[in-house]
């Protein structure tokens, strides 16, 4: 036999060691007969010769068949070590991995996971490295077997070397699917942690629109508040406002396609959002305040283009103010929308801003008193 572990080929090879001890007092009597035949072959008459040198060669060849069977046991145990050696070291990895793989992880972040995930990607690839060394050594000491029978000398070892041999097919198999189930696990742990990745980066994403939203919100309330100086201004400004809103409702529809991929996301891991439901009420809240202050905006603008065409047409059909006789009906509809402008840029939009609602205050008054005179 080979053993079925580490420890039992120890105790076989120790075994083997003993009886070589005794081989080398065998071989130290037959080197003192083959001494004593060769004198006796040098003084001896004729007819003993060729009995002396059969005895000689009988002895010579027992001996060696002998030691030719010892080393070929120590190479086969030695072989049966190394196998059993790499097969526990093998079985400890992918302990250690199956250990790795049944404790549930819940990382902070995405940089924790590709560590995670390179770690269980190092581990199996030391599995299959060490399962191919368990393959390696397998074949060579099945090998080894099969030329047993060869110093077998009438000796059936038939029945023995099929037990070592299932013997060792069977650690090699029983790694295999140990293995395969490793990777099986690990391929489901490696979609798990990919998920929770994409759910770490909608999260980010969807707080970064949120932050784009605020951004675009602000400059909507203190820097978008031209009127324009004349009819054709105001409605260059009006044109760039709705691409403005474009953009703004790109950056809404994207977070909140963000939101939905998290909510699939957190139904299939089974688990919550870091955010615990705030995202969502946030996007929407800031959308509402972006929508009501882009529909005042246009609402201020379409005034704005009114009041300024109106103005524009009085002044074309009376190019000489001195000898022109105003329409009193025209001029008090430019009156009435320049004071219904004034009266709606007094209305704060979302949050009041002196500054801004001032500064347009002041520029539509101006312009309207320049009309009027």
């Amino acid at each position: 036999g080979i053993g079925d572990s580490i420890r039992a080929s120890q105790a076989l090879q120790q075994k083997h060691e003993e009886i070589e001890s005794q081989h080398s007092e065998w071989f130290a009597v037959y080197v003192e007969l083959n001494q004593q035949i060769a004198a006796l072959l040098n003084a001896g008459d004729e007819e003993d010769l060729v009995e002396l040198k059969a005895l000689q060669q009988q002895l010579s060849d027992v001996c060696y068949r002998q030691a030719s069977q010892l080393e070929f046991r120590q190479n086969l145990l030695q072989a049966a070590l190394e196998f059993h050696g790499v097969a526990q070291d093998l079985s400890q990895q992918l302990d250690g991995l199956l250990g790795m793989l049944c404790v549930d992880v819940a990382p902070a972040d995405g940089a924790s996971i590709q560590q995670t995930l390179k770690l269980l990607e190092e581990k199996l690839k030391s599995v299959d490295l060490g399962l191919q060394g368990l393959r390696e050594k397998g074949q060579g000491l099945l090998d080894q077997i099969s030329n047993q029978a060869s110093w077998a000398y009438g000796k059936d070892v038939t029945s023995e070397n099929k037990e070592n041999v299932d013997h060792i097919q069977g650690v090699m198999e029983d790694m295999q699917l140990r293995k395969q189930r490793c990777e099986d696990m690990v391929d489901v742990r490696r979609l798990k942690m990919l998920q929770m990745v994409q759910l770490f980066k909608c999260e980010e994403d969807a707080a970064q629109a949120i932050e784009w939203l605020n951004e675009l919100l602000d400059a909507l309330l203190k820097t978008h508040t031209r009127l324009g100086d004349d009819a054709q201004e105001t409605k260059i400004l009006l044109e760039k406002h709705r691409k403005f809103v474009d953009v703004a409702q790109s950056t809404y529809d994207y977070g909140r396609q963000l939101l939905q991929a998290t909510v699939v996301l957190c139904q299939s891991l089974r688990c919550t959002s870091r955010s615990s439901g705030e995202t969502l009420p946030k996007l929407n809240r800031v959308w509402k305040q972006f929508t009501i202050t882009s529909e005042e905006r246009v609402t201020r603008l379409e005034m704005a283009v009114a009041f300024h065409s109106n103005a524009e047409k009085v002044l074309q059909e009376c190019p000489d103010e001195s000898e022109s006789i105003y329409d009193q009906e025209q001029f008090d509809e430019i009156e009435a929308v320049g004071k219904s402008l004034l009266d709606r840029l007094t209305v704060p939009v979302v949050y009041p801003d002196g500054y801004v609602v001032g500064l347009a205050l002041l520029t539509m008054q101006c312009k309207i008193f320049h009309y009027a005179w």
